[in-house]
């Protein structure tokens, strides 16, 4: 601040004077800046420097109270789970705030309680937020998220004593962070693709790679995509035909899975490995008719992945396990819209066997996640709701949703991503959050994707559109890509040219690497 100095030379500056000293009065009263330009008037009388008065008022006032300027908590987001607890660390800025006190609330008691010394208590699932106010009233706060997830206290449920005990005294090796939750992962899975129509295909011995005319895949096909920043590689996995009369898989398809695995794993990114295509294997609607059927799908598909989790047991947690890949009964009326009753609980029924199974293998896999869709992988939100989720404490529900339906999927539907799209994913998204997420489990997309219907810029707008919208809520998507990327019209999702090597629309990856950002 400059000083201010008055100067009088006669009595015809008398008028001019009063009016100086009167302005200076009235900042001095109310605080006021004064300009440059008005800096300094000479005075063979004196000279009032405001600038010192001001400071001095300044101070004066700082001597009685200073404020809190700053509220921060060491941690903005926490997942507890039903009757953990966790102690705020809160830290006030500047250090010499004459009131350092705090004050805790909770938006939701009934899901996390905080005590007056700032001790959260989970109490059921679901998603409440804490905060952490100054009491100077200088209105300085800080919030947490708190997620309680969906394990149920240990008096509350009957769990599998030979699986629980395993999980319980297995030791993670080779760099497993066991700190990472389930919700932690999804949000470091970023933008995602898939590897669609290669190791998925039906048929018998190695060949089978390239059974529906994909070339076999090449490490620097994988280098290219996580080079592009693609944080998270799904790879589908047929098994049903690799395995003789006993269940055993063959060895070699065995290594050649690894080996694919491999590529992506070595790049540091997130793996999704899966039974897929294996609707036969298993048979969904036998199982409906037959206990028997239902018994001896259960068998095979426990045996199955007994040596998939043993083959991959080491790895750290950037491998996810898929359970199963849109399972349904085949050809039956409702094979796309839900299925019946009895359907959806042998895919239940599935689901929970199958993630006892890899946790009872050990080792890294007692604490890998795991991923689980419910019928068909089906994105019907009624159907959804009636989904029931494997107890496990590190569970995500697989979700795959071309949508919307006329713009993405229907070959015949609209070639423009219009605002009605938009509000519907925007409800789509919602109601995942409502189910799923808001009640501490997880979703992945783990399909997605805009056929080619020579759209580019319309499918690019979607494309950033649906990740954008989706990470509001921490859910990752996958983008299919089946190698028909050159073709329009039905089933045409491919981004990258196996042949070529290179990406045939490098703009809608970029569009959803930055919208995942």
């Amino acid at each position: 601040m400059m000083s201010f100095t008055v100067n009088m030379k006669g009595m015809k500056h008398m008028k001019r004077l009063m009016s100086l000293l009167i302005s200076a009065a009235m900042i001095l009263s109310t605080g006021a800046s004064v300009s440059a330009a008005d800096a300094e008037v000479s005075s063979p009388w004196k000279t009032i420097t405001i600038s010192e008065s001001l400071a001095a008022k300044k101070t004066d006032a700082s001597t009685k109270e200073v404020k809190v300027t700053s509220v921060k908590v060491s941690e903005s987001e926490i997942t507890l789970k039903k009757g953990d607890t966790y102690t705020i660390k809160a830290t006030i800025s500047p250090k010499d705030a004459s009131n350092k006190k705090v004050t805790y609330s909770s938006s939701d008691k009934n899901v996390a309680k905080v005590s007056s010394k700032g001790v959260i208590t989970a109490v059921k699932n679901g998603t409440a937020t804490i905060t952490v106010k100054a009491a100077d009233g200088s209105g300085k706060k800080a919030v947490i998220t708190v997620t309680v997830s969906s394990k149920k206290a240990s008096s509350d449920k009957t769990t599998d004593t030979k699986t629980s005990d395993k999980k319980t005294n297995a030791k993670a090796t080779n760099g497993f962070d066991t700190k990472k939750t389930s919700m932690d992962i999804v949000k470091d899975m970023g933008a995602g693709w898939i590897l669609g129509n290669s190791l998925d295909a039906l048929g018998t011995g190695l060949a089978s790679e390239t059974a529906w005319g994909n070339p076999k895949t090449t490490k620097k096909m994988i280098d290219d995509i996580c080079g592009a920043g693609i944080k998270t590689i799904r790879i589908p996995v047929s098994w049903g035909k690799h395995c003789d009369e006993k269940g055993n898989v063959d060895k070699e398809w065995m290594k050649r899975v690894k080996e694919v695995v491999d590529y992506a794993y070595d790049n540091g990114v997130y793996v999704i490995l899966n039974s897929h295509h294996d609707n036969t294997y298993y048979d969904i609607g036998g199982c409906v008719k037959s206990d028997d059927t239902l018994n001896n799908s259960v068998k095979k598909m426990n045996k199955l992945w007994t040596q998939i989790a043993n083959e991959f047991k080491d790895y750290d947690e950037h491998l996810i396990f898929e359970t199963l890949n849109e399972p349904r009964t085949e050809g039956s009326a409702k094979e796309w819209s839900g299925g019946t009753a009895e359907e959806r609980e042998v895919v239940a029924k599935l689901n929970e066997e199958i993630v006892k199974t890899i946790r009872s293998t050990g080792g890294n896999n007692a604490y890998r996640q795991i991923m689980v869709p419910a019928y068909a992988a089906t994105s019907s939100v009624n159907i959804l709701k009636q989904m029931k989720v494997p107890d496990d404490d590190n569970i995500i529900v697989s979700v795959h949703a071309y949508s919307p339906y006329f713009f993405a999927m229907d070959a015949n539907g609209s070639n423009k991503f219009t605002d009605n799209d938009k509000k519907e994913l925007d409800r789509f998204f919602k109601d995942l959050n409502s189910i799923f997420v808001s009640k501490g489990t997880p979703v992945v997309i783990g399909e997605f994707g805009a056929t080619n219907k020579k759209n580019l810029d319309d499918r690019v707008a979607w494309a950033e559109y649906y990740v954008k919208g989706a990470k509001q809520y921490n859910i990752p998507c996958v983008l299919w890509d089946n190698n028909s990327g050159r073709k329009s019209g039905g089933e045409c999702f491919g981004v990258y040219s196996r042949e070529r090597q290179e990406f045939t629309y490098p703009e809608i990856i970029e569009a959803i690497v930055k919208a995942a950002k």
